[in-house]
């Protein structure tokens, strides 16, 4: 696991361009649930590159029968997987997108608690 020094890619911010955001995964932790969710995008620097970011979201306050809270920002716990990719920088996107899928799906509930982890102690935030 580390963090991605190479390229500079912000998924989420006012920067021009395209990505996609998918939930791609359900797993408990600590006694929690949590959604694992992939930010695929082109890097900024790199346009014909992509890399990604997993961000992870705590479902365990969630109540599907009350409205959305406008003041609840969950932006998540965050983290750049790029350096454990497998791709073809530069190659076609689509193929450079199926590999990344196909990594993604690949990734067992312990890798998922590895990166959450991680991805906790960077931003200093637990729950």
């Amino acid at each position: 696991m580390s963090e991605t020094q190479g390229h500079d890619h912000d998924h989420g911010g006012e920067e021009e361009g395209f990505g996609v955001a998918l939930g791609f995964r359900i797993f408990e932790a600590d006694g929690g649930l949590y959604m694992a969710e992939a930010e695929i995008s082109s890097y900024v620097d790199d346009p014909n590159s992509l890399g990604a970011t997993l961000v992870f979201h705590s479902l365990s306050d969630l109540d599907p029968t009350s409205a959305p809270d406008d003041d609840d920002d969950d932006m998540g716990w965050r983290i750049d997987i790029d350096d454990e990719l497998t791709r073809t920088e530069g190659g076609p996107m689509r193929e450079q997108f199926h590999a990344i899928l196909r990594q993604l799906s690949g990734l067992s509930e312990d890798e998922l608690r590895a990166y959450l982890k991680q991805a906790r102690e960077e931003t200093g935030v637990e729950e």
